[in-house]
């Protein structure tokens, strides 16, 4: 079976250097990817979720090109440092590995930032599912009501409907981007440093 087949099946074309928001590698955890190439393998082939090869190969893979290459989309640090200053409590939620997340976070040097990082692996299953984010009200000491998830998947949207956060702020290049038709046009920001200025009208509302 052709890599490129693969990647396709979890929404990355990998010619086109695109990576579709609502497909499984962007909204998705390693478990979900694993559980689609395993549909997709020969009967025969390996059990990727029990194959102890196969995750350290993964785990190679991920530490040698994944490893202090993270590229922010747009300027990143600048914005949140300005919300963390005013007092936001910043939590991060991914689908990724705990690992993996802290490692990016700490590349383009924003961990310091965030109460928690709660990863697929931490204990509180992967998104949409609410417990991780409810996890991180926990640690930031904030009522769900009185959160705001700011994501770009429907993996995002979906954990923040079903811990009933305050709201949604979804991030997309544009409104017909956005994962769902429910999120408000107000609410979609083409990048992260468009961020502080939003919350600070919504405060003045």
């Amino acid at each position: 079976m052709a890599g490129d087949e693969l990647l396709s099946a979890i929404g990355v074309d990998e010619a086109a250097g695109q990576i579709d928001s609502r497909g499984i590698f962007a909204a998705g955890s390693f478990a979900d990817i694993r559980s689609c190439w395993q549909k997709m393998l020969p009967s025969h082939m390996i059990k990727l979720d029990q194959d102890d090869r196969y995750q350290q190969d993964v785990q190679i893979l991920v530490d040698r090109h994944g490893r202090n290459q993270t590229v922010p989309k747009g300027e990143v640090e600048a914005p949140l440092r300005q919300l963390h200053k005013v007092g936001y409590r910043l939590a991060i939620l991914t689908n990724d590995s705990e690992s993996s997340a802290k490692r990016s976070m700490q590349d383009i040097g924003v961990l310091d930032l965030f109460c928690t990082v709660v990863g697929a692996d931490s204990g509180f299953g992967s998104k949409p599912e609410p417990h991780g984010f409810l996890h991180c009200c926990q640690i930031a000491g904030v009522t769900p009501a009185a959160s705001i998830m700011v994501g770009d998947t429907m993996a995002d949207y979906g954990a923040a409907i079903a811990a009933k956060a305050g709201d949604f702020i979804c991030v997309a290049d544009s409104v017909d981007n956005r994962p769902h038709q429910d999120i408000h046009h107000e609410n979609v920001i083409g990048r992260i440093n468009q961020l502080p200025a939003l919350m600070a009208q919504r405060s003045l509302r």
